[in-house]
């Protein structure tokens, strides 16, 4: 379990084993292309040093059936016109996967001002949300753990490489990415936060719509679940604070 105000992973240590794991690999680990200079200051937000560090090398993976581009196009389009990005907010985002098996996308949370990547969280327009890592470089390196044990698996018995990755990511203890229902953050009603004595979540609160439910996330711990699909059959979300609170608001079936 992964407490809250874990430290950072060091960018060289990732890079590093992306690139090590790549190489020893024969292939079946491929680094995707780097995203250059000109096309991270076309950004929305410039990315922090030591992220532009690592795309400059690293600007995803292939794994057998799955990739993942740190440069997706989901990025460059406004995410309100296709439903398959619930995320609906005025915040800054980053969407760094979009699939993976799980019909998910995986956002960073950005602060606009300052351009701090902080928080990654999973979504999809059913409401089953999570807070999966506390930082990009978390989530990329627990990603790496998983590609590692899966291509030491997959290469001492001739396996399914995708396979051995799946089977770890669903179930390893270690993984970020699996089913978590023993950490869970229960969303209670706006009218509820509203009423609180908590300052900081009633000024939340009275930003949301009267139907919309809201989650406390300032000590929660990674991967968390918050399990808005006990309200609402479908739901577009939220984030405030860097993160630190998800809103949920019911999604009409035609939006």
């Amino acid at each position: 379990m992964m407490a809250e105000g874990a430290q950072l992973t060091d960018v060289e240590e990732v890079i590093a084993r992306l690139e090590m794991l790549a190489s020893d690999s024969g292939g079946r680990i491929e680094l995707g292309p780097n995203v250059t200079d000109a096309e991270m200051l076309s950004w929305p937000v410039t990315p922090p040093t030591e992220l532009r560090t690592l795309f400059r090398r690293v600007g995803g993976f292939k794994l057998g059936h799955y990739s993942f581009d740190f440069n997706h196009q989901a990025n460059h389009t406004p995410v309100v016109a296709d439903d398959y990005y619930p995320l609906r907010d005025s915040s800054t985002s980053w969407v760094v996967d979009d699939g993976m098996g799980f019909s998910t996308t995986f956002y960073i949370d950005i602060d606009a001002e300052t351009g701090e990547w902080g928080r990654v969280f999973s979504f999809w327009r059913d409401p089953y949300a999570s807070l999966v890592a506390p930082n990009f470089l978390s989530w990329l390196d627990n990603l790496a753990t998983g590609m590692a044990t899966a291509l030491e698996k997959s290469s001492g018995t001739g396996g399914d490489l995708s396979e051995a990755f799946m089977e770890w990511i669903h179930e390893s203890e270690e993984s970020l990415f699996r089913d978590h229902h023993e950490n869970a953050v229960d969303p209670v009603p706006v009218a509820d936060a509203l009423a609180s004595d908590d300052t900081e979540m009633a000024e939340v609160a009275a930003l949301l719509p009267a139907e919309a439910y809201l989650a406390d996330l300032r000590e929660a711990v990674y991967p968390t679940e918050v399990p808005f699909a006990r309200f609402m059959p479908i739901a577009a979300y939220s984030r405030f604070h860097g993160g630190r609170f998800l809103a949920a608001a019911p999604l009409d079936d035609e939006d």
